[in-house]
């Protein structure tokens, strides 16, 4: 009896921890009554030392922070403090140095291993409120070694009935060739679930 109890118990998490991706976009995503979503992908390859760290942000029409879907912790803890190249577009952007604490702890996370990253944004701000229609800008920087780095954006309708591959640019910097295919296959699609 104990033990049906206990596997009663056990068989929600179980399957929240198979379903679940390093989206980090947070329980707000459960309750998202629209099922409109933004889902981001790409393929990580992490580089030596002075790379691999990125972020994914998004922002409203007047360029304003609307949020943080992910950050690498070793930018966001400090190390945009010593590293200056470490996703500087993000570090001016977010500001982290003001950030609470706990509002850093909810946004980063490990560099990841290797393969395939998956990050979904559900609509919310920072605060969890549900953002408004219009149009958004979904940017991923990615700092490939030292100063080089890479900025991709695309620009997302929110509150339309379509569903859309976003189109993406790029814009480098720097020229080293050195860890230039950290992050590939990067999409964006914005879908309205059912």
């Amino acid at each position: 009896m104990k033990a049906r109890l206990l596997a009663t118990m056990l068989l929600p998490a179980c399957i929240c921890m198979q379903s679940c991706t390093p989206s980090y976009a947070k329980e707000g995503a459960l309750e998202n009554t629209s099922k409109e979503c933004l889902d981001i992908s790409f393929r990580f390859q992490r580089g030596g030392i002075a790379s691999s760290q990125y972020a994914i942000w998004i922002e409203d029409e007047t360029g304003r922070l609307v949020r943080t879907l992910y950050v690498t912790s070793f930018t966001a803890k400090g190390g945009y403090a010593y590293r200056k190249d470490a996703v500087p577009a993000w570090v001016r952007k977010a500001k982290p140095a003001e950030m609470p604490a706990d509002e850093i702890d909810a946004l980063t996370g490990a560099t990841p291993r290797n393969g395939t990253v998956n990050y979904t944004w559900d609509g919310t701000d920072d605060k969890g409120n549900p953002v408004p229609k219009g149009t958004y800008t979904v940017f991923v920087e990615g700092t490939l070694y030292w100063e080089n780095r890479i900025v991709y954006s695309g620009k997302v309708n929110w509150g339309s009935q379509t569903q859309q591959s976003v189109p993406i640019t790029s814009r480098r910097y720097g020229t080293s060739p050195t860890n230039k295919d950290m992050i590939t296959d990067l999409k964006f699609f914005h879908a309205r679930k059912k």
